[in-house]
């Protein structure tokens, strides 16, 4: 199976506040996406509807990734190796990732800009409206680590800046991580061109500017 990987945006600088927005508005377009593939099913345009979901599959976690990226930049003490880190071994405690998977996490394009793969994982009973919900939870959470959390919404701060920032981040790679197993799946359950889907983000981003 071909791997996935996405890019750094670097065309555009997302702040935390702007990727909660833009977390939101992708969620909704993604529920909004498998609400039409369930209403397709048994139609010639089940595919197509199939294909849409993959899409915006890209489009929630790339929004994760991008700020994971720019996280590093701002906080100093905010290493994205050490993000990752803590994020696979949360997988490995729940026996979700295999050691022998071989993906590459990071690497650097000839085109000169950074890409960040996640693993496959192997969790039983994956689904479209499962996967979607874990994201809801995700972007609640993500809530919480800039607003509650950090004073924000009126309370009492509990966590300090750099416990924020990389509660964010872990989040973050929580949520882009569901996006990559249910895209992993998609791959290998209905045999969808994972490459060919991931070139189309590309070039939409680069139309936008977000990638140069």
């Amino acid at each position: 199976m071909i791997q996935i990987a996405l890019p750094r945006l670097n065309g555009l600088v997302p702040t935390i506040e702007s990727t909660f927005h833009k977390l939101v508005e992708e969620q909704g377009e993604l529920s909004d996406a498998i609400l039409y593939w369930s209403e397709q099913q048994g139609t010639p345009q089940a595919r197509e509807a199939l294909h849409q979901v993959a899409g915006e599959l890209l489009d929630v976690a790339q929004t994760c990734i991008s700020l994971t990226f720019v996280l590093e930049e701002m906080a100093p003490e905010v290493r994205l190796h050490d993000l990752m880190d803590d994020h696979l071994q949360k997988l490995r405690r729940k026996g979700y990732l295999q050691e022998d998977t071989g993906e590459i996490y990071f690497k650097v394009t000839e085109e000169g800009f950074r890409l960040m793969s996640l693993p496959r994982l192997t969790i039983p009973g994956v689904t479209l409206d499962n996967t979607v919900l874990e994201i809801s939870v995700g972007v609640g959470r993500f809530a919480q680590w800039i607003g509650k959390f950090s004073g924000a919404s009126g309370e009492t701060r509990v966590k300090t800046q750099e416990e924020i920032w990389k509660g964010c981040g872990l989040n973050l790679l929580h949520i882009a991580q569901c996006c990559f197993t249910m895209l992993y799946i998609l791959q290998q359950t209905f045999l969808m061109d994972t490459d060919l889907l991931v070139q189309e983000h590309i070039e939409k981003l680069k139309k936008r500017g977000y990638v140069k």
